[in-house]
């Protein structure tokens, strides 16, 4: 319960953030306002990787309560992500004095989304994937949940997802919704395009098996560790088949609608397959330094030509499927 009420603290806001940020298209309050928010978290941020750099310096936090490889790893990003965050600022600040006129990092959406980036690849992504072992070792990736990850969790943590994409492109502020669905790719899909949606759902599957294979073989022990977090939060024995089936469903839709909405639909126009991938792929701390991640970003490239090809629908029923076949496989032909 604490999870999700944290996750739906973190989705007012930032779509708050993201809804200020349309609106300092109109307003200059509005703008100033933005930037005062974003100075203030930044300072804040900052203060709170020197304070961590501090504390591991002196031996202060036991090792047992966080192993001091993981703290130097969380100062050293808490307080880039900070500095980041500062740099950001500058050109906003410059605009708003007047003595420079607005660029693309001053438009407040683009300001917004890369100081966000900023922070979540840094103070997340980077520490989950550079800690990952002792992460490991605390409990970290259990979510608090101690077992099987409920659904209902599935789906709160896709509500920051759906809030930063929805709010992000204007939505009720420069964009109704046929316009908003329009410009995240939302759209239909004739018989053919869902049969190569299906195909690529088949063929994401058969190379995940392979690469799976290579992960075993070349880093045993890491692929113990992250069978056990995914084993844990992902496994659906002990489901009768029907209870088993709708887990899978709303596994698959429920992050495949946040993922889509956000990095093929939002994300991707903006700043192309690649980087999006590299972001993708960056949010998947759960498996570690590992070659998993180096498959995810692949993925990720193949669901990004969907989304050039036909739109966010293509990608994101290949996303879900391809959730929900792994779910199953796991039900139906684990040992």
């Amino acid at each position: 319960m604490q999870s999700i009420l944290a996750l739906l603290a973190v989705t007012v806001f930032v779509g708050a953030l993201a809804l200020l940020a349309q609106w300092s298209r109109k307003s200059r309050g509005a703008e100033i306002s933005l930037w005062v928010t974003l100075l203030f978290v930044s300072l804040l941020v900052l203060g709170a990787g020197a304070l961590l750099g501090a504390a591991r310096l002196s031996g202060s936090v036991p090792a047992n309560i966080y192993p001091s490889g993981l703290l130097t790893v969380t100062a050293g990003a808490v307080f880039a992500a900070g500095l980041i965050g500062l740099v950001l600022c500058i050109p906003t600040l410059l605009k708003i004095l007047g003595r420079r006129p607005g660029t693309f990092l001053s438009d407040p959406p683009v300001f917004l989304a890369l100081w966000l980036f900023a922070m979540v690849l840094l103070t997340n992504n980077l520490i989950g994937i550079l800690g990952f072992d002792q992460l490991e070792q605390i409990g970290a990736f259990s979510l608090g949940t101690g077992g099987r990850l409920p659904v209902g969790m599935v789906l709160a943590t896709q509500l920051p997802f759906l809030a930063v994409a929805v709010l992000g492109v204007g939505a009720g502020i420069r964009r109704g919704l046929r316009p908003t669905l329009a410009r995240l790719g939302y759209g239909p899909l004739n018989l053919r395009q869902l049969g190569v949606v299906a195909a690529f759902v088949a063929v994401a599957f058969a190379v995940s098996l392979g690469a799976d294979f290579l992960f075993r073989q070349l880093q045993p022990e890491l692929y113990r560790e992250v069978g056990e977090i995914s084993g844990t939060l992902f496994d659906p024995r002990g489901l009768g088949l029907a209870s088993a089936v709708l887990f899978a469903l709303l596994i698959g839709i429920g992050a495949g609608l946040g993922e889509e909405t956000l990095f093929r639909g939002a994300v991707q126009p903006a700043l192309g397959i690649l980087p999006t991938s590299v972001l993708f792929a960056s949010m998947h701390v759960q498996y570690g330094p590992s070659l998993i991640l180096g498959y995810i970003f692949v993925l990720s490239v193949g669901l990004g030509f969907l989304r050039r090809r036909y739109n966010t629908t293509a990608s994101f029923l290949a996303h879900a499927g391809y959730n929900f076949i792994g779910v199953m496989a796991a039900y139906l032909f684990a040992v």
